[in-house]
């Protein structure tokens, strides 16, 4: 059987996406360290490597959102009303038909500057963020007149799509691949622009045990089937964990590790939580992208360029408040106080709910309630440059079940797009938070240690 329909369940774009600036720096101590290795490995030593940290990044903390017990699709609704005619809420979190992808948050961008039109007939917006979503807006507005300024935080564009220089070769950090390329405008941007985008095919995949051995994928088949009817057949609010895991408890003791792959890498690294935290709703959200999902060869820089092409960006100046209760927006940042008619705030969810920007007045109670009630989740990259390929770099996705649950489960061979030898291995959710305690040094020896199991 093939493995989950991914234009159903799930969409993986926000890698680490999935964050803003990804910090690649130490972190600090946390309470589970790594053990010792005591992997012999055959495999040769990375000549470079990049370690996301979205979760750790003050202008992300997280890497993009979902649906939590308890929380419906109706929360991004509720994010993304208009409040007054002057302050608009934008992101991806906002977005109800692609949620967690950069197309969804250029969409929100679109829909808030459409929302900005039909409050005023012109005037100035400030828009707070310059990721894809506030880049959007921004474009939409100043070319309908609007006298437009964005404020970013950070030293550069893009926001969670960061397209990082890897030694010549062009590498998202971020958000990595156009999803449903039939219907998604970026997708149709990038071709405006000559971007070669190459395909991923998540069914040219490979699978090694614990031990490193081959595993045929139709041994797990009914495993997949399970996972497929008990997410798929139950739109409700309840836990995913409850379902699966009186499936898998139910299984005999010597699949229950194939059965933990399988929920890992079909469920938590497309939506990056723990399915105890994941509503059954999740996998019901959305509208269902056509036309499959591809990597831009350059990255998402060129078409993160090309919507900040021309706009007025103040890079370097984040806002600590947004005062909104005067006749004007009043935005102050550590070193000035912008003003205007209206404001377009791009925030990602995770800093909206770490209070990072006060808001006078506050926020209705229904944004807060809705801020509250969605996830911020968490997934990291590592990406591993190599002296030359050891893995079969014909396909697309090597999976790994792990005698640990959760860790480096994933990873993708990025030889069809860079044409260099270079895998990127994945941690999501609880996974991804505790490795974040963990110092780079460690994350990349327990990567190592991995692929050095699987080919040993």
């Amino acid at each position: 059987m093939d493995r989950f329909p991914r234009t159903t369940i799930g969409r993986r774009n926000f890698l680490a996406g999935a964050g803003a600036s990804v910090i690649l720096l130490a972190s600090g101590c946390g309470s589970d360290r790594p053990a010792a290795s005591t992997v012999q490995r055959s495999i040769p030593e990375p000549v470079d490597w990049r370690i996301t940290r979205w979760g750790a990044d003050p202008f992300a903390r997280g890497a993009y959102s979902y649906l939590p017990v308890g929380t419906s699709a109706r929360s991004r609704l509720d994010l993304g009303r208009p409040i007054d005619g002057r302050l608009f809420l934008a992101g991806e979190a906002t977005e109800p038909d692609f949620p967690a992808t950069v197309h969804g948050a250029h969409l929100s961008g679109l829909r808030a500057a459409d929302r900005v039109q039909q409050a005023r007939s012109g005037g100035t917006v400030i828009v707070v963020g310059a990721g894809a979503s506030g880049l959007s807006a921004a474009r939409r507005l100043a070319d309908a007149g609007f006298e437009v300024t964005v404020l970013e935080a950070r030293g550069r564009i893009g926001g969670r799509a960061w397209t990082d220089d890897f030694g010549g070769v062009p590498i998202d950090l971020g958000g990595s691949w156009l999803h449903g390329v039939g219907t998604n405008p970026l997708a149709d941007l990038a071709g405006e622009l000559g971007i070669e985008l190459v395909q991923t095919d998540y069914d040219n995949a490979v699978l090694h045990d614990t031990d490193g051995s081959r595993l045929n994928w139709s041994r797990l088949d009914h495993l997949y089937e399970a996972v497929q009817a008990a997410v798929l057949d139950n739109p409700s609010t309840r836990a995913m964990g409850s379902e699966l895991e009186t499936i898998r408890a139910a299984l005999p003791e010597g699949e229950r590790h194939w059965f933990d792959y399988v929920v890992v890498s079909e469920v938590e690294h497309w939506w990056p939580a723990h399915v105890d935290d994941l509503a059954l709703a999740t996998a019901w959200e959305g509208a269902t992208p056509r036309g499959g999902d591809f990597v831009p060869v350059t990255g998402y820089a060129p078409i993160i360029a090309e919507l900040a092409d021309g706009l007025d960006i103040r890079l370097g100046t984040p806002v600590s408040e947004v005062r909104w209760s005067g006749s004007e927006v009043a935005l102050h940042t550590p070193d000035a106080t912008f003003t205007a008619d209206a404001v377009v705030v791009t925030l990602p969810l995770g800093v909206l709910q770490a209070g990072d920007v006060e808001f006078e007045p506050d926020l209705p109670h229904s944004h807060r309630v809705a801020i509250d009630m969605l996830g911020m989740g968490h997934m990291e990259k590592v990406v591993l440059r190599f002296p030359e390929a050891f893995w079969d770099t014909e396909v697309d996705l090597i999976g790994y079940v792990p005698a640990e649950r959760g860790r480096f489960v994933e990873w993708y061979n990025a030889v069809p797009w860079t044409g260099a030898p270079i895998l990127i291995g994945f941690n999501a959710g609880r996974t991804a938070q505790e490795l974040s305690g963990w110092s780079d040094d460690e994350i990349l020896e327990s990567a190592l240690d991995t692929l050095g199991r699987m080919f040993p």
